[in-house]
């Protein structure tokens, strides 16, 4: 415990103050960069997370069975399903550690026909990309593995150029190559056509089967309408039950205050996806929702700390009274923040695709709803307050006349 009390009312205006600046610089940020990085979920259009991967395998089946390669870790799986069951052979990296040990393994399976594109690569670094487990067939199905290189955004837009606008993202480290790639639809496209479109150019500008499709998503354009008026009439009325409730609970006063903290702490998180141009996408909008309840429970523990010091001591001040209701809720709110944190950072740091969003979006939600709950809530609080016993005197005056 704190042996002052936080001058939140003092310094109210240098709280306000950077509050401002911070979401100009987001409003800018947003004007400069032509709107969100929204996601297919939002922006109907074919989104394909690729990687540039070099074949170094073709396998073909001469056989009447079903015959199927499936790659797990590093290990490649062969089976084949007949009239007299299933036969499974497993090639594990440990023994067969190149692509040319893997192809004389495989061509040792009767109806089996491998060649080694390039003997060198080793077979640790298999990758299996979209479209795995793998029907073989006479057509030849080829196995690409993990290879650093130095291709770029640069390098995926122009192979890509032909197609209209097209954005690209690095996915991950530079040298995994992996990139996410995203076209909008245009009149009479479809999923297998827009798909088939992409694999052409860039097998046109990398060489035939040196990219491999790790994860292929469509979205139409009536579905990604209905989300998007979907998610805004989510963050509306949960804002309005908000108020509502706040307002039953306490007064008109803390329902005002504790809403327009909420609208910042929104308005703030919106600001920084912008500002790191962090994927707009139905994550986004789980992420705002629980930061929106985070903040309010934080704000609503402040507030009840509040009306019952202002219930105790009526003499004292409401500025007093809010300064010592902030301090007396300090520990709690650090240790709230802290412990979240904990366990979001680690999914920040090492998970991956919509997760680690999540989990980006939460720290930083985490932190501006700490910040308004403790400092911009209760000042606004202090405002209304003062306005609304203001009002009440003027009334009172103008009765007595």
């Amino acid at each position: 415990m704190l042996k002052k009390d936080i001058p939140v009312i003092k310094y109210r205006w240098y709280a306000w103050a950077l509050a401002i600046i911070l979401l100009i610089v987001g409003v800018g940020s947003l004007v400069l960069n032509g709107g969100f990085n929204l996601g297919v979920d939002f922006e109907s259009g074919l989104s394909q997370r690729i990687q540039l991967a070099p074949a170094g395998l073709s396998v073909t089946y001469s056989g009447s069975d079903d015959a199927t390669l499936s790659i797990a870790g590093s290990a490649l799986t062969l089976e084949i399903r007949g009239a007299e069951g299933v036969s499974s052979t497993v090639f594990k990296s440990s023994a067969y550690p190149t692509s040319a040990d893997l192809a004389s393994a495989l061509n040792k399976v009767g109806k089996i026909s491998a060649v080694a594109i390039n003997g060198s690569l080793q077979t640790e670094d298999l990758l299996s990309g979209y479209g795995f487990p793998a029907t073989l067939s006479s057509e030849a199905t080829e196995l690409n593995f993990k290879a650093s290189g130095n291709t770029t955004i640069e390098d995926i837009r122009v192979a890509l150029n032909s197609l209209g606008n097209v954005k690209v993202q690095t996915v991950g480290a530079t040298a995994d190559q992996t990139f996410q790639v995203r076209l909008g639809i245009k009149d009479n496209d479809t999923q297998s056509t827009m798909e088939e479109a992409v694999k052409l150019a860039l097998d046109a500008h990398f060489g035939k089967g040196n990219v491999v499709v790790l994860q292929s998503d469509y979205i139409g354009a009536k579905f990604s309408a209905s989300l998007v008026s979907s998610s805004v009439l989510a963050i509306i009325v949960a804002m309005a039950l908000i108020l509502v409730y706040i307002w039953f609970r306490f007064r008109f006063a803390y329902a005002v205050s504790s809403l327009i903290a909420l609208v910042h702490d929104v308005l703030m998180l919106l600001g920084v996806i912008s500002l790191f141009r962090f994927e707009f996408s139905s994550t986004t909008i789980a992420a705002l929702l629980t930061i929106i309840g985070y903040s309010l429970n934080n704000t609503i523990v402040i507030f009840d700390r509040i009306r019952e010091n202002v219930s105790l001591n009526k003499d004292a001040s409401l500025a007093v009274q809010i300064n010592k209701s902030v301090t007396q809720s300090l520990s709690r709110t650090i240790m709230s923040a802290v412990t979240t944190l904990a366990a979001i950072i680690p999914l920040a740091v090492f998970a991956t695709g919509d997760i680690k969003m999540f989990a980006v979006n939460m720290g930083f939600g985490i932190l501006f709803g700490t910040y308004s709950s403790n400092l911009l809530a209760p000042s606004m609080l202090y405002w209304i307050s003062k306005a609304q016993k203001k009002a009440n005197v003027v009334e009172k005056v103008d009765q007595a006349k």
